[in-house]
């Protein structure tokens, strides 16, 4: 029986590492350290967001097998703690989204710079 568990975990896990996301994140984590862009605070709220939105769903199977065992008391427990999952979801979305927009926003202004940057060298150059 400990190894049909052990066998399902397994599989469990497996399968669990291909949907991740984070996974991907992670490989990008690695390049940050190598000296790319990828900002450590981003993939913090990357992975909390992922993670609150899985612990959610799994909440909601908890919250079926104790409604299907009639306890109301756990039932309400983890409706309780789904809701905390969710609300970290959506405040994590939420602080991600603002860093993405204020990137997004800097990216724009290093544009607007080396384009004035351009024009002002083509300026120059019919000066002369």
């Amino acid at each position: 029986m400990a190894s049909q568990q052990e066998t399902a975990r397994g599989r469990r896990e497996s399968a669990g590492n291909r949907s991740n996301p984070a996974r991907g994140i992670q490989a990008s984590r690695s390049a940050a350290a190598s000296g790319a862009a990828e900002r450590d605070e981003v993939y913090g709220l990357v992975s909390v967001l992922y993670h609150s939105l899985q612990g959610a769903e799994t909440y909601s199977q908890y919250i079926d097998d104790a409604r299907r065992a009639g306890d109301h008391e756990l039932v309400e427990f983890f409706e309780d703690c789904r809701e905390e999952e969710s609300d970290r979801a959506t405040r994590a979305k939420l602080l991600l989204a603002m860093r993405l927009d204020v990137e997004e926003m800097e990216e724009e202004d290093e544009d607007e710079d080396e384009e004035d940057e351009d024009e002002d060298e083509e300026d120059e150059e019919e000066d002369e």
